[in-house]
């Protein structure tokens, strides 16, 4: 059963992400993807939309766990409600883990994905 699920999610993730690089990422603020992205990344912390966080409290748990301003926050909380899925922070492993288990323990629905360069 466990199988079943971990597969649906799966396909449901891989969907939404290749919906995400088909639109073109949608539009963030300069300003946010100078903070998001700063080519030495890893990995990416991965938020997805979800029936149970209000749309402050992803807000909130953004600027507090990750440290970026409310307006980036907001700019990334629409991102995730109107695509349903959002890269909201990229770094280091070991930071992204710490920050991904924060997030977690807010309640967001999230997950961690290592950055594979095209560059081999």
């Amino acid at each position: 059963m466990w199988i079943l699920i971990s597969a649906v999610i799966l396909i449901i993730i891989i969907y939404l992400l290749i919906r995400l690089v088909q639109q073109g990422g949608g539009t963030i603020e300069p300003t946010s993807s100078k903070k998001i992205f700063s080519g030495f990344e890893t990995h990416a912390i991965i938020v997805m939309d979800d029936e149970i966080n209000s749309m402050e409290t992803v807000v909130n748990t953004l600027v507090r766990v990750i440290g970026i301003s409310e307006k980036q926050s907001v700019n990334l909380m629409f991102r995730i409600h109107k695509e349903g899925i959002a890269i909201v922070w990229t770094g280091a492993r070991n930071e992204a883990e710490q920050y991904l288990q924060h997030m977690r323990e807010a309640g967001l629905l999230c997950f961690l994905a290592e950055i594979v360069s095209k560059n081999f």
